[in-house]
């Protein structure tokens, strides 16, 4: 399959779980040594909470409970302090991806592991692999937080070596711009401080998972606002990642379970009643927002500025936000309006980034307006390249 996949120019990120393991697993039916998992007199959960691991005034019990309580009774939590744990885990990873050709590693649950053993496997991983991709999975409130666990600009007694994080906090920022009066501001000042990361395009940035609910319903089944969330997704810094389905606007919250967001995506079975993967099996409005999709991720992959240039944003006003991607070849404009009522900016107040430029081709539509002429309904987002 992966061999299929780079022939197609596709690579492929594998998803590591050093945490823990099932309890059916060999190594657990019959333990190597009895340190091989996180013992504690009686079971002990972990608290999933990630701040005494991040605290300078915690206490030693609430760090080690984050740290070494189990994730649920039927996952057994590995012990990566024990030396042959380690090297188990370590030797498995560098064999696996030699053996298959692994292009990155997601590394799951990441706080709850042993902070060392995740530096020591990183760099054993990146000695042998310079090229290869590593996140860290950190469902985290804060920027701090997700900053702490990647390499960061922060001074504390320990650095993690973590290229990237799953960015949790952005995700709640663009899901907060798309959903509550002056939400975008929120989404402002997240990026504002990605001065904590020493490179915050490392992180991998999303809207939706397997563990949240789907960006569709979260936005009301608002088509405007799912395409503004689109643009943000495959414009802002960072790796993108598109939930399976998001592409035709599959939905639900977990409720009651998990399971309403990891729906199988319909076609992939046979007994489906309609098949989502071919055109003829989508709807009219899955069709546009499929097309929407494939039509920006593909500008995407040819954008320079995109691709690699800068961030510029600008404070939001009375809901519209708005920013560029830029280098010496390029230049990227991202206009949202998030308010009820039409808007005609000033252009004039983004004379640093669009002097210079006559007029802006709607990378969508194709469509090229002047200045003059470039005005957003309510609740409407564009993405459009700087002409001359």
């Amino acid at each position: 399959m992966i061999n299929a996949a780079h022939a197609k120019g596709i690579k492929f990120i594998q998803d590591a779980v050093y945490n823990h393991i099932g309890q059916d697993h060999w190594s657990i039916r019959d333990l190597p040594m009895k340190d091989w998992l996180n013992q504690w007199p009686s079971y002990t959960n972990t608290s999933y909470k990630e701040q005494p691991i991040v605290d300078p005034y915690a206490s030693t019990i609430d760090k080690k409970i984050s740290l070494n309580g189990w994730f649920t009774p039927f996952l057994a939590d590995l012990n990566q302090r024990n030396p042959y744990v380690a090297k188990f885990l370590i030797q498995y990873a560098k064999w696996a991806t030699e053996e298959f050709g692994i292009d990155g590693w997601r590394i799951d649950t990441y706080f709850y592991s042993d902070p060392d053993f995740l530096n020591n496997i990183n760099n054993e991983l990146k000695k042998e692999f310079p090229k290869l991709t590593i996140f860290g999975e950190t469902l985290v409130p804060s920027v701090v937080d997700a900053a702490y666990f990647s390499e960061n600009n922060i001074n504390t007694p320990f650095k993690h070596n973590c290229p990237g994080v799953t960015d949790f906090p952005l995700c709640v920022a663009m899901l907060d711009g798309l959903k509550q009066p002056n939400g975008i501001n929120k989404l402002y000042s997240t990026l504002s401080e990605d001065i904590l990361y020493k490179d915050p395009t490392r992180n991998c940035i999303f809207l939706d998972n397997h563990d949240l609910d789907r960006m569709y319903s979260v936005a009301g089944e608002d088509f405007t606002k799912y395409k503004m969330a689109i643009n943000w997704l495959l414009t802002l810094r960072g790796i993108p990642q598109l939930y399976y389905g998001t592409e035709i606007l599959m939905k639900n919250f977990k409720n009651p379970t998990d399971a309403e967001v990891r729906r199988d995506f319909p076609g992939g079975w046979k007994g489906d009643s309609a098949n989502k993967f071919i055109k003829e099996g989508r709807t009219a409005q899955e069709e546009e927002a499929f097309q929407y999709v494939a039509k920006l991720a593909n500008y995407r992959k040819t954008s320079s500025a995109i691709g690699k240039g800068r961030l510029m944003q600008y404070l939001p006003k009375d809901g519209l936000y708005i920013y560029f991607r830029f280098d010496a070849n390029q230049t990227v404009m991202v206009v949202s309006n998030t308010a009820d009522k039409t808007v005609n900016p000033d252009w004039t107040f983004y004379a640093e980034r669009t002097r210079g430029f006559d007029k802006v081709r709607n990378v969508i539509t194709g469509e090229i307006k002047t200045w003059n002429d470039l005005q957003l309904q309510p609740k409407e987002s564009i993405v459009v390249e700087l002409l001359k």
